[in-house]
């Protein structure tokens, strides 16, 4: 259900968002990943099975690039929130680190090249350099290059 609420509240980021709500499908995601993705976690779960049903998620892969997808939205679209920023940034620091098949898988996927690719104010404001940066925005700009660096260290071992 939170994931089928989320395609319907990004189809309308352009027009208007909430913050609460973004926070709330953040901290899913942060559950999920915890107990749902990793090398210890049974692939053939009832879990899978049911996201294979309902949303054609039928690995973990699919749903990786859902939070990847949700990562780089975030980012377009509420890039002056620092609250929801720094969970979404949190997000992609936390998955940088998981396990080494997991990262690999994340490597693969074209949304995150496209991250690795773009990684500009064009394309993710809160990197946008002005007169106004706080520590927060400099927090942020670690974090995200962070997690960046260690997707692109991942073929080196």
């Amino acid at each position: 259900s939170v994931l089928q609420l989320m395609n319907l509240t990004d189809s309308r980021l352009a027009q208007a968002g909430n913050e609460k709500l973004e926070l709330a499908m953040l901290s899913f995601f942060e559950q999920f990943r915890k107990i749902y993705i990793g090398d210890q976690v049974q692939k053939s779960s009832k879990l899978y099975r049911r996201l294979s049903e309902v949303l054609g998620l039928n690995d973990e892969t699919m749903v990786l690039s859902v939070f990847i997808g949700k990562i780089i939205t975030n980012l377009k679209y509420w890039g002056r929130c620092e609250p929801i920023t720094s969970k979404t940034l949190q997000l992609l620091n936390d998955l940088s680190i998981g396990y080494p098949d997991g990262v690999r898988k994340l490597v693969k996927l074209s949304a995150v090249q496209f991250m690795l690719n773009n990684h500009t104010s064009e394309h993710f404001s809160f990197l946008g350099i002005n007169n106004q940066s706080n520590l927060t925005d400099m927090r942020c700009r670690t974090t995200f290059y962070t997690a960046l660096g260690r997707l692109l260290m991942v073929d080196l071992g």
